[in-house]
């Protein structure tokens, strides 16, 4: 069912999401939620919560490749992901009605399911950075590429310790990857396409279109940066089953409304 009206955005941040890509939202979570999502987060990454899977806790790279020695099990963890199919409290997360109110403002319906999620912990020293990247180049199984994430700082998220960035607009220029992509990433930051930093306190969330290019520094700080990122779609959307190298994904779950017969 289409949204009639918007239930928490204004027009003009509707407007601003179109045209740029990318929205930020203060202060959407509690103190107490934001702690509540801390601490059980970092239970998941130290392997402490039996129900998540091993395959969805990754390390980062000179960890999995014994380059360093595991010291602290949580602050080796690069990434974890497909945790909301498994976990009641990241799936609580996930359909929280505020961030899922934004989430149908932006979709225009209220038809939603998650396609997945990922938890970038990006620990001091040796988190590393993510390089400029469209999501949809690695989900275009999915179809149209509209789909919305809703990245939480867990952490407040700064430039130095390695905050989004987003250049503006590009989700307007259709998918683009691989050595096409590599044509491009040298004219971002230019006066024609510039890059805006996307700084977040803890508890406050951007909201970003699939095809619009993002990446993060590496954490040159003391200080940990912790977002979690869960990807919504409209529950109409229709999956591409000739596209054989897009991720395997668990069965996407149904986060509000109706779902239809032959679709995602």
């Amino acid at each position: 069912m289409a949204t009639t009206r918007l239930r928490v955005l204004s027009e003009e941040q509707v407007r601003q999401f179109r045209l740029n890509g990318f929205l930020t939202v203060e202060d959407v979570l509690s103190g107490d939620e934001v702690a509540a999502l801390a601490a059980h987060t970092d239970l998941i990454a130290a392997g402490k919560v039996e129900h998540i899977p091993e395959t969805s806790i990754q390390l980062e790279k000179v960890f999995r490749e014994g380059e360093r020695e595991v010291a602290d099990q949580v602050l080796s963890v690069r990434k974890l992901y497909n945790l909301a199919v498994y976990d009641e409290v990241m799936w609580g997360h996930a359909s929280h009605p505020k961030i899922v109110d934004i989430i149908a403002d932006l979709l225009g319906s209220d038809d939603i399911k998650m396609y997945g999620d990922q938890l970038f912990m990006k620990a001091p020293v040796t988190g590393t950075e993510q390089p400029w990247h469209q999501d949809s180049a690695s989900w275009r199984d999915i179809l149209p590429m509209d789909l919305v994430s809703a990245w939480t700082a867990i952490d407040d998220a700064t430039v130095d310790n390695g905050c989004l960035n987003f250049c503006p607009g590009t989700h307007r220029w259709g998918m683009i990857r691989g050595e096409r992509l590599s044509w491009f990433v040298e004219d971002l930051g230019s006066d024609q396409w510039p890059i805006v930093p996307a700084p977040l306190n803890a508890g406050s969330i951007s909201f970003h279109h699939s095809l619009v290019l993002h990446q993060s520094n590496a954490n040159l700080s003391g200080q940990r940066r912790r977002g979690y990122a869960v990807h919504y779609m409209r529950a109409s959307s229709r999956r591409d089953e000739s596209v054989t190298d897009a991720p395997k994904m668990p069965p996407f779950k149904q986060v509000r409304g109706r779902s239809f017969a032959g679709r995602v």
